[in-house]
């Protein structure tokens, strides 16, 4: 019986963080503590519509939905993270979690996109953003520069990674 409790915890601590893998990228979250700084930074209002690639278990939005009232979009790959998400998501009236790979999800009605993604899928990020958004739409993206482009602003903070924030990214 213990050794069977173990495999369903290791099992599912793998699809968890690693379910994502499968399609190149594993789950690493934004540090909670960077949460507000990155609000604050993009001058959140209530009404826009903020998207998280690779939104994983959608703490940022959920919080983001919460404080400032922005219409948030979650777009994860992994089933257990989008499950875990879209379940949450139920008890709010301004998140909406997608289960889709991101590169297939239109960013038309975007005002902000965020992302922490591996610098190996940047340049493919790269043609999606010049491609779909619209004038003027805020692009963050956590923990990586966006290569060619010079952010607009970034944070560093000691022990935490560093958030890049571009505008004009047609």
């Amino acid at each position: 019986m213990l050794v069977e409790n173990i495999l369903v915890i290791v099992v599912a601590a793998f699809l968890l963080g690693f379910g994502g893998a499968i399609f190149g990228i594993c789950w690493v979250p934004t540090k909670r503590k960077q949460y507000e700084i990155i609000a604050k930074t993009a001058k959140l209002k209530p009404g826009m519509v903020f998207c998280d690639l690779g939104s994983g278990t959608g703490s940022l939005l959920f919080y983001l939905a919460k404080n400032y009232k922005v219409q948030c979009v979650g777009v994860e790959i992994s089933p257990v993270l989008y499950l875990y998400s879209k379940i949450k998501s139920l008890f709010y009236k301004n998140i909406s979690i997608k289960f889709n790979n991101f590169f297939n999800y239109n960013l038309a009605g975007c005002d902000v996109v965020y992302f922490y993604l591996h610098p190996k899928l940047m340049p493919k990020i790269i043609q999606k953003l010049q491609k779909e958004l619209k004038p003027g739409a805020l692009v963050i993206s956590y923990g990586f520069v966006i290569p060619g482009y010079a952010p607009e602003k970034f944070i560093e903070q000691p022990g935490q990674l560093s958030v890049y924030f571009y505008h004009n990214m047609q």
